[in-house]
């Protein structure tokens, strides 16, 4: 339950796009340092972090599951 919290926490930390759903669909945002190197930006490290303990939790899920169902 903690790590739901968790992952709650870093989706509303994560920005939105800019310009609205068109420019998410094209691309067509401003050009700036950040968009030039995506990597090392804070909303990179978010996703990277969201999308991590994402893999996490529904693996400990299935763990969880599997031995519920042997017992």
């Amino acid at each position: 339950m903690f790590l739901c919290v968790i992952i709650c926490l870093l989706i509303l930390a994560q920005e939105g796009t800019r310009g609205g759903g068109i420019a998410a669909i094209t691309g067509n945002e401003p050009d700036s340092f950040y968009n030039k190197n995506p990597g090392r930006t804070r909303s990179k490290m978010l996703y990277n972090a969201t999308r991590f303990l994402a893999i996490v939790l529904f693996v400990i899920t299935l763990v969880v599951h599997g031995l519920i169902i042997n017992l």
